[in-house]
């Protein structure tokens, strides 16, 4: 199939537009969701051969919502090529001002919903993979999650919002593990410093009322505000990069987007590296049995 689907959360901005956009320009077809239908209406067209818009709410028939989504993707084009899971928000805040109902609200929409979209997602994609002959050497479909550099490592006053990311990039590796014997890819996408809408309006902040943290409150969530619109990345250079790593026959787990997610990467690689030089004489080998047979958790990854 040389034109393939797309099934694309949140696509009225940011990377969710850019994506659908080009992924329509190249000759594709596309699902694209929104909160409302009338805004994906505005930003695209109605409903024409090669697209079909979709409201889609994050809400208490959540569930349900996601079911008739896949219904309506199967009724119109039969499959799902690629299910990009981009809708989130970023929720920032100290973590012992952070309060439980934002935290859950932000589990709620970051994490549980993409979980429980691919869950809908694959029914059609695992048998769909399985006819077309996919397996660990033949890759067929990709699930694309959107982590975050946040989703390796946290930066200050955001670890909520981190913690949902980390969430997203163990999501992404236990999909691999379970997908990789039919040829479904899951890629975790991990940017940073992107002018998309996420510094504005896609940003929350849990106001602080400890007098303790005012000083760190200041250095981070203000400075992270102040920083929107100023961020290195350009958002029109992603959706290129994911509609050729849609067309790759090994596509990457771990796509890092952005100078900064590599930088920021490779110093958290370093450091952890130190902890395990420094520790691994009394809290590696010397902990085991002598007799030990190794670890279920030895296995490479993705295997």
């Amino acid at each position: 199939m040389t034109n393939q689907v797309w099934l694309i959360t949140a696509a009225t901005g940011g990377f969710g537009y850019e994506l659908a956009k080009y992924a329509l320009e190249k000759g594709d077809f596309v699902i694209a969701t929104s909160r409302n239908l009338a805004k994906i209406e505005e930003k695209f067209a109605r409903e024409t051969d090669n697209f079909l818009p979709f409201e889609l709410k994050f809400d208490s028939d959540m569930r349900q919502n996601f079911d008739k989504l896949i219904a309506a993707t199967k009724n119109k084009f039969g499959r799902i090529d690629n299910l990009v899971n981009n809708a989130g928000y970023g929720l920032l805040g100290i973590v012992e001002e952070v309060a439980e109902k934002s935290l859950r609200e932000q589990f709620e929409v970051n994490v549980f919903a993409p979980f429980f979209l691919t869950q809908s997602a694959l029914k059609i994609m695992r048998p769909q993979a399985k006819k077309d002959g996919g397996s660990a050497e033949k890759i067929v479909a990709r699930v694309f999650n959107l982590s975050s550099i946040g989703g390796f490592r946290t930066s200050g006053a955001s670890t909520p919002y981190c913690m949902t990311k980390f969430a997203i990039s163990a999501f992404s590796e236990g999909l691999n593990l379970d997908l990789n014997q039919f040829g479904i890819k899951a890629v975790n996408v991990m940017p940073t410093g992107f002018r998309t809408e996420f510094l504005g309006e896609s940003l929350k902040a849990d106001e602080g009322e400890i007098a303790d943290y005012d000083e760190l409150r200041k250095n981070t969530v203000e400075k992270f505000k102040e920083y929107n619109g100023k961020q290195p990345g350009n958002p029109a250079t992603f959706a290129p990069v994911m509609f050729e790593i849609s067309r790759l026959d090994n596509p990457p787990e771990y796509l890092f987007m952005g100078s900064s997610a590599f930088k920021n990467a490779e110093a958290k690689i370093e450091a952890v590296r130190k902890d395990m030089q420094n520790t691994r004489e009394f809290a590696g080998e010397a902990m085991d049995f002598a007799d030990n047979t190794g670890s279920a958790f030895d296995k490479p990854m993705g295997k």
